[in-house]
């Protein structure tokens, strides 16, 4: 693939504004080394680190036994239970669409029985509630128990509703911002290539202390769809590594290829904290990049 059209494509996404309050200039979500493109997340080498390799081809899957679609929700396991939803999901599609609406009522309940005994649904809707109604201490809970479920889950965390193309994270006062999109005239599903580009916003929303700060370096754990897990490590974003000060925000947009359709991605910058005493940058800090989906199904950019 040619690095000149990968690199049109992704500054559709570029910044507005600089910390400074400059206009960036486009940042391409790849630079050149050579005839190939390096992400920004790459290690040495031409190999694009934000793939993630499958070593293994998808295994069979077999037709699920009418012991198994007799068993009660409550004596199903949480892997279980996601699938089974994707079941009674697509045959409740088929059956409105077929205009079998005594079957449509019979799965309907089946999945409303089911949400009852899915614990990633009431830890959703619980979450939904408590930030509802302002128990925030109750949110912060519901949000770790998810985060429980979601480590459990592994990749079929992808596919029942715990993750989505954003997230938003804030660690000692730095807020980051991410969309990811999918690139569908730049990938190539039938040569399990699928690439994805986000966005993300960096604010220093330390304004009361009035605490400057710089981001140095960055950390990616990237998963594919089959559980695939490759963490990558490097220097600043995009070739840079912004200061930030307070009140102030940097964007950039980078992409990462990835060989199933969906996977996602999280991680941490590594920051440190200007001293005003003295002008040096003393205090170090992680800041954290909550965890979101690349998805095939998701946004799309040209």
């Amino acid at each position: 693939m040619a690095a000149t059209p990968m690199r049109s494509a992704l500054n559709l996404h570029r910044p507005a504004a600089s910390f400074s309050g400059r206009p960036l200039r486009p940042q391409p979500a790849c630079q050149l080394a050579g005839n190939s493109a390096r992400w920004p997340c790459a290690r040495a080498g031409n190999t694009p680190a934000g793939r993630v390799r499958a070593s293994e081809p998808d295994a069979a899957i077999e037709p699920s036994s009418s012991s198994s679609s007799s068993r009660s929700p409550a004596a199903l396991g949480l892997a279980e239970i996601v699938s089974k939803r994707k079941d009674l999901e697509l045959e409740l599609k088929l059956a409105v669409k077929g205009e079998n609406y005594g079957e449509a009522a019979r799965l309907k309940a089946a999945l409303a029985a089911l949400d009852a005994e899915d614990p990633v649904a009431q830890a959703k809707a619980a979450l939904e509630a408590a930030i509802r109604e302002e128990r925030y201490e109750d949110a912060a809970r519901h949000q770790a128990h998810i985060k429980a479920l979601e480590a459990e889950l592994g990749p079929a965390a992808l596919e029942c509703g715990l993750l989505s193309t954003t997230s938003t994270a804030v660690t000692h006062g730095v807020r980051v911002q991410v969309q990811s999109f999918f690139l569908p005239t730049k990938s190539s599903p039938s040569q399990g290539r699928y690439m994805f580009a986000y966005h993300i916003t960096i604010t220093n929303d330390n304004t009361a202390s009035g605490a400057i700060v710089q981001l140095r370096n960055r950390h990616w754990v990237i998963m594919d769809g089959r559980g695939k897990t490759e963490e990558v490590r490097g220097p600043g974003v995009v070739g840079e590594q912004p200061i930030l000060l307070p009140g102030k925000s940097y964007e950039y947009t980078s992409g990462c290829a990835l060989t199933t359709p969906q996977g996602s991605m999280e991680g941490e910058y590594g920051m440190v904290v200007l001293d005003p005493k003295d002008g040096t940058w003393a205090e170090t800090m992680e800041v954290k990049i909550g965890k979101f989906m690349l998805d095939a199904k998701g946004p799309q950019a040209v």
